[in-house]
């Protein structure tokens, strides 16, 4: 009877261990799904590179942050005169200015003149633009965990950027641009054929700037924003209001506000418009009364 017990005990604990080691494996197997997209096309990750793995390193893709996910090919597209920047669906007023900035760049890096063309063209001189639901993204203004994915893909045949959002179009165009290497040796500028398929780790990536205690102007805070854009941040965090000073004009409370260095009603719609463009948040923080001087 007792040894009927033990065995009894032995065969249930093996049932309980066999149920905890399948439990596991069908865990793995679904967490190496990463669903990319709204249209149910998945991408298994265990046949590309993952993030923090050495052969991932190794690939020698100068991007920040890294994508998610890479495949990089032992080869290049070459840009040369002529490259031309085609939106699949007509573009929107704030698509039009993402990629006028974005062809300033290139065109700055390159010394190469860029052109919008809606017309497909046969070209492997070309990136093309997918957004299905760019339409609807018209004055939007950008919210904490809205979808910033994309999938940038360089081939022989061109260039393809599909994205969901036009958050996601501006931060494949970060990366774009960010591939584009100089052959010294040929005065050449080149992009390696990879397919990048990239998500945020981080809902929330932001920078503060304390233009309190040391003031800077419109100008300084554009081309912050223009760099945090380039970097794929998106919430800018202004510190306005301390003992050093208030920044902000108050039409209310006039002796509030610095007599000096502050940013008029004007100048805080502007940055907030600026900034929205680039797909940023502005957070200001005011503090209480009782920080001030006056």
């Amino acid at each position: 009877m007792t040894r009927m017990k033990w065995m009894f005990k032995i065969l249930s604990i093996s049932f309980i261990i066999g149920c905890v080691i399948v439990r596991y494996l069908l865990f793995q197997k679904k967490s190496s799904i990463y669903l990319i997209d709204k249209h149910n096309y998945r991408y298994d990750v265990n046949h590309h590179h993952v993030e923090n793995e050495n052969n991932f390193l190794s690939k020698n893709i100068n991007v920040i942050p890294l994508p998610k996910f890479i495949d990089k090919k032992n080869s290049i597209l070459v840009i040369s005169n002529g490259f031309q920047v085609v939106p699949k669906q007509k573009p929107t007023e704030d698509l039009q200015l993402a990629l006028r900035r974005y062809l300033k760049y290139i065109s700055l890096l390159t010394e190469i003149p860029i052109e919008i063309n809606e017309d497909s063209l046969s070209s492997e001189n070309k990136l093309i633009i997918d957004c299905l639901s760019i339409t609807s993204q018209k004055d939007a203004y950008p919210t904490l965990g809205e979808d910033e994915s994309y999938t940038l893909n360089i081939t022989k045949t061109g260039s393809y950027l599909y994205a969901l959002s036009l958050t996601g179009i501006i931060r494949g165009l970060s990366t774009f641009i960010q591939l584009i290497e100089r052959n010294t040796s040929s005065d050449t500028f080149y992009i390696p054929l990879v397919n990048i398929i990239d998500r945020p780790r981080f809902k929330w990536r932001g920078l503060l700037l304390d233009v309190s205690r040391h003031w800077m102007p419109v100008t300084v805070i554009e081309r912050t924003l223009n760099a945090m854009e380039l970097s794929k941040l998106n919430v800018l965090h202004l510190h306005l209001s301390d003992d050093q000073g208030f920044r902000v004009e108050s039409i209310e409370y006039n002796l509030l506000h610095d007599r000096k260095d502050f940013f008029t009603q004007k100048d805080i719609q502007h940055l907030v418009e600026y900034a929205r463009q680039r797909r940023i948040r502005i957070i200001p923080e005011f503090d209480i009364p009782g920080h001030t001087t006056r």
